[in-house]
């Protein structure tokens, strides 16, 4: 008969190893530190519940919330890359399927270096089927010469469970961010570390003339192993996330300018003739 402490002791091992699993997507015994590290948003709100931020070393999944939206959950994807590409010192991989470009469009090399990704840092693969972006994103994630990882379908996956779960332990091997961008939403059990549904919001004014600020999109966290999920509104100039302002602040037409936005312009659009009456004068 086995003493009282020691089955004590071997159910809070079991514990342990199952959180483990639980929480890091590894093997059981792995602590849930050894995944390598952060990649914060910069943002306390959402950098709090996820535990300091985006997990190195794991898959995180990001869905689109309705057709249409696939650019903001591009966006959102590409901005995350250009973050650890920055942080690594590494180039980024980027996996497409075809039928996710006729959907969504290609990417655009001037948007690309707006986002933080120059000329060099970018590789990108185009494959036809989703089979071949989760063998190009396994062997992907486990190699230290990149920083992170980006695969992007339009299609359903083949058994998600299984297949992300072969992606996060590829990520945990090789210590590099993995981001899986589907173009359509899949209640499926799936092995990400977190996941999202990326949508559009409207975007804030820049200035008192109600002028187009940053590009705003809405992100519900709606798995996180860390803590609780959350929604934010985020706001997105170059790849640096922000919160972004409440709808209030938005400006109408004949009301004040609010606080927050900067001020108008302090000279005239156009200069006065330099020959001739002042047009103001003409219709006087």
């Amino acid at each position: 008969m086995s003493h009282p402490n020691a089955a004590a002791a071997d159910i809070a091992g079991l514990r342990r190893r199952i959180a483990a699993i639980e929480s890091g997507g590894g093997t059981a015994g792995e602590p849930l530190e050894d995944i390598g590290g952060w990649l914060p948003f910069g943002i306390p709100a959402v950098d709090g519940p996820l535990g300091g931020g985006l997990a190195l070393g794991a898959l995180h999944e990001a869905s689109a919330k309705a057709p249409g939206t696939e650019g903001a959950l591009t966006a959102f994807g590409l901005a995350l890359a250009a973050q650890a590409a920055k942080a690594g010192r590494r180039p980024v991989l980027v996996v497409q399927q075809e039928l996710a470009a006729f959907e969504a469009g290609g990417l655009y090399g001037p948007g690309l270096e707006e986002i933080g990704l120059p000329e060099g840092t970018l590789v990108l693969v185009r494959v036809r089927k989703v089979q071949d972006v989760l063998l190009v994103m396994e062997e992907a994630l486990k190699c230290t010469g990149l920083s992170a990882v980006l695969g992007e379908v339009a299609a359903p996956l083949p058994e998600p469970l299984t297949a992300t779960r072969r992606l996060s332990l590829a990520a945990r091997a090789g210590g590099t961010l993995g981001l899986l961008l589907r173009q359509s939403r899949d209640p499926e059990p799936c092995a990400a570390l977190t996941r999202w549904v990326i949508g559009h919001a409207l975007s804030r004014p820049r200035d008192a003339y109600g002028g187009l600020g940053p590009a705003c999109l809405s992100a519900t966290l709606t798995r996180n192993r860390h803590g609780p999920p959350g929604q934010w509104t985020l706001a997105l100039q170059g790849s640096a996330f922000s919160l972004a302002p409440p709808e209030g602040l938005r400006h109408e037409p004949g009301d004040p300018a609010p606080r927050d936005l900067r001020a108008p312009l302090s000279q005239p659009v156009a200069r006065p003739p330099l020959h001739g009456p002042h047009r103001a004068a003409i219709v006087a």
